[in-house]
């Protein structure tokens, strides 16, 4: 229903450009077939263009740390406001104006088809005259001409038919069927009013001035009209020939006649429509890449650094690493038995396409001798972890980071411009892809404090106890407006 919404209000606003530009720049001119054919755009692109979307895909490298040793013991769901009760209120309160109207113009699609049944009819070349006795004023529907004989003169049912064929020839009982179309679909939005107002007053000019009477007769056909102002017919879905827009189809038919090339100043309508898809009809397509088992040994690197770890072992590291572009520096201290006591790394470089990346550890151990160190490089994406601990055995070595309902949680940073901080939470039916650069982006509060994304690039993901992501309602109720985005709640070990 949330998109239903959305989708009426944008209809509103294109149509509300139209309706604009053509008030500004085409309304005064006599470009009547230019104008029919703005109006008619208008009532279109307005239901076509807010379908339209531009699609940004952005390619969103994942990390996904299915193993690490980072426990990750709670991740609150998506607390979202529940909008469904507003949303379901004024989509109701619409169906309900909308139906009122439709029985409306059925009722008078029934009152015309009794009055084209039962009126004489003569079949002419190129319309059907349909004589009635019905005390009502002359209108054509399609290729139909209806009115009543007694009423008229004969210059006056000369004038008329003349008009009126206008209509059937041009086929303008289209536009008036569609702009009521659209009053059914938009009838909450005043400007639809008048843009019906704006498209029958076009269709007048436009029978007014080309019809074969009024280029015999100017002065006889003015006459004509002042003689019935006002007439006494009530539907919306035909073209009649006497209405109360008298005065303005006079002056059109005076009016001196507008340079075609005035039709261009329509042509401003187009940055404004442009702008409406680049400001509400973007759609970002993130595109993840799953890695399969053979990808990963070819795209990963997977090192296993350890108190017996030998210099010349080190050393073979960082010519291996070398080859893809990866700078490998290391600062060891032994004990007297040979062993490593304390470690110093800092791996630099990677695909400068993705960014480089850098990545320091100092390893810290209870014991005489460092704790196992496991390093972890996606050559891809320039990913550098580093994790700790008994790594003895794969199957054991690292502790799966996976929540209820099957969701993963990896997290990344980077040093180009794209992003500062990266949170990736996985699910079997999707993503949920949230990023800052430190002007949008979720609030972050390490250890029950404020922080910032920098300060979040800069902390040993192997001190992170656990980490809570608050979204939606739940986030702003519980920090305020400011946390519109969401936050990220990190507690790290003591």
């Amino acid at each position: 229903m949330e998109a239903l919404f959305y989708y009426i209000v944008k209809i509103s606003s294109v149509l509300l450009l139209f309706f604009s530009c053509y008030q500004l720049f085409l309304r005064k001119e006599t470009l009547f077939q230019f104008n029919r054919f703005f109006l008619l755009s208008g009532l279109i692109l307005s239901a076509l263009f807010p379908l339209l979307y531009i699609t940004i895909t952005i390619n969103a490298p994942i990390f996904d740390l299915t193993n690490t040793n980072v426990a990750i013991p709670s991740l609150s769901e998506t607390s979202t406001v529940n909008d469904f009760t507003h949303y379901s209120f004024l989509i109701t309160l619409y169906l309900i104006g909308a139906f009122i109207l439709f029985i409306k113009l059925f009722r008078q699609g029934l009152d015309l088809n009794r009055v084209l049944n039962t009126g004489e009819r003569v079949k002419l070349p190129a319309t059907v005259h349909i004589k009635t006795k019905a005390t009502i004023q002359p209108f054509s529907f399609f290729k139909s001409i209806v009115y009543n004989p007694s009423l008229h003169s004969e210059k006056e049912l000369e004038a008329i038919v003349a008009h009126e064929e206008v209509h059937a020839a041009q086929l303008h009982s289209l536009d008036i069927i569609l702009m009521e179309v659209f009053i059914i679909l938009q009838w909450f939005n005043p400007i639809v009013w008048l843009y019906r107002i704006a498209v029958k007053q076009n269709l007048e000019f436009l029978a007014d001035t080309e019809n074969h009477q009024i280029k015999t007769n100017k002065k006889a056909y003015q006459y004509i009209l002042l003689q019935r102002a006002v007439g006494n017919h009530h539907l919306s879905i035909v073209n009649p020939f006497f209405n109360s827009l008298i005065k303005k189809r006079i002056i059109m038919i005076n009016q001196q006649k507008s340079h075609k090339l005035k039709a261009f100043k329509s042509l401003l309508i187009l940055p404004f429509l442009a702008f409406f898809l680049v400001s509400f009809n973007v759609r970002e397509v993130y595109s993840y890449k799953n890695i399969s088992q053979s990808d990963s040994i070819q795209n990963t690197i997977e090192l296993l650094i350890d108190k017996n770890t030998s210099d010349s072992k080190l050393l073979k590291i960082k010519a291996d690493l070398a080859k893809d572009k990866f700078d490998f520096s290391y600062t060891t201290v032994r004990n007297k038995n040979g062993e490593i006591k304390n470690i110093s790394i800092e791996i630099s470089g990677g695909n400068k396409k993705n960014g480089e990346v850098s990545s320091r550890f100092n390893s810290v151990s209870d014991n005489d001798t460092i704790d196992p160190t496991y390093i972890l490089i996606e050559t891809d994406n320039n990913s550098i972890l580093f994790r700790t601990g008994d790594v003895t055995n794969k199957a054991t070595k690292i502790k799966k980071s996976t929540t209820g309902n099957n969701k993963k949680i990896s997290i990344s940073t980077t040093t180009t411009e794209d992003y500062d901080f990266k949170i990736v939470e996985k699910e079997d039916n999707g993503f949920m892809f949230v990023t800052t650069d430190g002007k949008e982006g979720p609030l972050f509060y390490i250890d029950g404090k404020k922080s910032d994304a920098k300060t979040l690039n800069n902390l040993d993901e192997s001190t992170i106890k656990s980490m809570n992501v608050i979204k939606g309602g739940e986030a702003i109720e519980k920090y305020g407006k400011e946390a519109k985005h969401g936050v990220i709640e990190i507690i790290t070990e003591e």
